[in-house]
């Protein structure tokens, strides 16, 4: 059967039926229907009451193709499953920051969640300059109990293979592997580059060796390393805020892959945030650097407090004799052992974040789904400075990752390619 988005007036006389939702948005009330999805991949509603705007829902269908690319790129609508089951998930384990599924339907591949009206896409907040006071902790108290609740290190063995096994989501994770890894790094029609790019720029992420190797390796990890359930595509533009919430939303990617895949994906949209600023904070004649230093400043933070959460509930549920806490050291009366396996794990987790972070870089600058941040930028030879040196930090992400010992070295090292302004061609 050929698919057809709902029309508004489908759309409404169907939320009506539904008791839970129709309760909501006020008993058999007129309802405003408006389409509001970026095109990318599903059809987004908002549904509110003509008299009472305040009630008001969100609604997405998901169509059997990538909307972006048409028919031509055929997905199941079975994927708007993965999306609801983790959003219930994320949402038992982190309730402040995710927002609420009032219902769900399998046969018309649709989701009603709640609507998040006095909040927006912190991406353009981002543009436009806002502080978020609370952001950062937010975000890192999200990804410390999503990514740590989800993995071994909670889970007991059993549990952990069953939810890996349905978390399975190989049609959105095919899609990540070719947009993200590999695509940007070949002549593949669906890159696009802006007109001022240096084609040095674009030859090198196609044969610099010690790239490509390192690019590999981290297509590799996503694709093998399935340590917990991850949103899958955290960017800016997948968080809703306001100065005193922070919600994430969209996780139709969700899958079990490697922690610092989510980690990575989100430092590397402030990265990008920070470098654009140049061009952002100067439109108006102000100066931009207080707020790449707040920029840089949640990057910090977040990674910062997402490794101290983490290990603060991996501490607590070894301490409290959880179902796994024998499973990697055993014997370990002074707690030395353990206290050096998980110094070595945030360790190896920092290289594995700081690979995915310069990967979610790069496609963002020649791949098919860019960042306002950056595609907003008229200055042809403007914008091509700011993406020459987004690629040049994060091809050193990629192949230093090893050497680069903590979060401070990199907004170091972020400081230093903004300062430079070098073209290397």
């Amino acid at each position: 059967m050929e698919f057809e988005a709902l029309t508004s007036s489908e759309l409404a006389a169907y939320l009506h039926r539904i008791p839970a939702v129709n309760a909501l948005l006020g008993d058999d009330s007129e309802l405003e229907v408006v389409e509001v999805g970026d095109g990318n991949l599903n059809y987004v509603y908002f549904v509110s009451n003509v008299q009472v705007p305040q009630q008001s829902v969100v609604v997405k269908q998901a169509p059997p193709f990538l909307r972006l690319v048409g028919e031509a790129w055929p997905l199941t609508r079975q994927r708007m499953e993965h999306e609801v089951a983790a959003l219930r998930r994320f949402g038992a384990l982190c309730p402040q920051h995710v927002p609420q599924v009032y219902h769900a339907d399998s046969e018309l591949f649709l989701v009603v969640m709640q609507r998040l009206a006095s909040h927006r896409i912190l991406r353009r907040g981002l543009i436009d300059g806002i502080v978020y006071p609370k952001l950062a902790g937010h975000m890192a108290t999200y990804l410390a109990r999503t990514l740590f609740y989800g993995s071994d290190l909670f889970l007991d063995a059993e549990a952990k293979k069953e939810a890996a096994r349905a978390g399975i989501n190989s049609e959105l994770c095919k899609i990540t592997e070719e947009l993200v890894f590999t695509f940007p790094f070949e002549g593949h029609p669906s890159n696009v580059y802006s007109e001022a790019l240096p084609k040095a720029a674009i030859e090198r992420l196609r044969h610099h060796v010690p790239l490509r190797v390192a690019v590999a390796q981290m297509k590799w990890a996503f694709m093998n390393h399935a340590e917990t359930l991850l949103h899958g595509d955290l960017h800016t533009g997948s968080i809703m805020v306001n100065q005193d919430e922070s919600y994430v939303i969209d996780p139709e990617f969700a899958f079990y892959g490697p922690m610092g895949f989510d980690v990575g994906a989100l430092l590397a949209n402030f990265l990008l945030a920070f470098f654009s600023r140049e061009w952002h904070g100067r439109v108006d004649g102000a100066d931009p650097r207080p707020y790449q230093s707040w920029l840089l400043k949640q990057v910090v933070e977040v990674w910062n407090g997402f490794a101290a959460q983490f290990l603060g509930l991996w501490r607590e549920h070894e301490n409290t004799g959880g179902a796994n806490s024998w499973h990697f050291i055993g014997d370990d009366p002074s707690h030395e052992c353990a206290e050096a396996f998980r110094a070595a794990f945030i360790r190896r987790l920092f290289a594995d974040t700081l690979g995915f972070t310069g990967c979610k870089m790069i496609r963002r600058i020649v791949g098919m789904a860019k960042v306002a941040d950056i595609t907003s930028i008229p200055d042809a030879a403007a914008r091509a400075a700011i993406e020459v040196r987004c690629l040049q930090f994060a091809e050193t992400l990629l192949v230093q990752r090893e050497a680069l010992m903590g979060i401070e070295e990199v907004v170091e090292l972020a400081t230093a390619t903004q300062l430079s302004r070098e073209v290397d061609a």
